[in-house]
């Protein structure tokens, strides 16, 4: 997203977290720019019943949770590291002063985020159709197009059963019937237990 040069010379550092390590939490105030350097981080949050919502699983050189920093509000997701995950992070006021002087980098985060505020729009469009065999295949479909993979069944779910139903707002055994459904009608494969769309 943003060369880790730049960020290091507006006084980032770096952060290590273990799979499972909680990176920033729901309702707390924002006070960093945060950057993947490695890893998975799955940005969630958890319904009053207590099933997990996954809104994204952002990777190696994405940033997340940066819009936070333009308004006083605190975090309405959760940041978790799903591997092992090492961030860059800069603080606010360095980050919103590296911007300041740099239209070039700002001009990037806005691409970057027009990009992810298209998926989001997709995903909830998604959603909100009762259909789970619609909900997963739609998502699957966006992943791979996402991913520019184009060959039927060369792209690879990177997501587990529980991940999928988090994604989708289904229960974990409805993505599994449902996934085993789509295998029957030659929608996917499996392989070696992962999905191939």
């Amino acid at each position: 997203m943003i060369d880790e040069e730049i960020l290091i010379e507006h006084g980032a550092d770096t952060q290590k977290y273990a799979a499972g390590e909680t990176i920033l939490l729901e309702n707390t105030v924002p006070k960093f720019y945060y950057q993947i350097r490695s890893g998975i981080v799955k940005l969630n949050t958890y319904r009053d019943d207590g099933n997990e919502f996954i809104f994204s699983l952002p990777s190696d050189g994405h940033c997340f949770a940066e819009t936070f920093l333009w308004g006083d509000i605190p975090y309405c997701i959760n940041a978790v590291a799903i591997t092992d995950t090492e961030i860059i992070r800069v603080a606010k006021t360095n980050f919103m002063n590296m911007l300041n002087s740099r239209a070039d980098i700002m001009k990037n985060l806005m691409s970057y985020t027009a990009e992810r505020m298209f998926y989001r729009y997709k995903m909830l469009s998604t959603l909100s159709v009762n259909n789970p065999s619609y909900r997963i295949f739609k998502v699957l479909e966006f992943l791979k197009s996402h991913n520019n993979v184009t060959e039927p069944f060369k792209y690879v779910v990177p997501f587990s059963r529980q991940q999928l139903a988090s994604l989708t707002g289904l229960r974990v055994e409805t993505v599994i019937r449902t996934v085993k459904k789509l295998e029957k009608e030659k929608r996917l494969m499996i392989s070696n237990g992962k999905i191939c769309f």
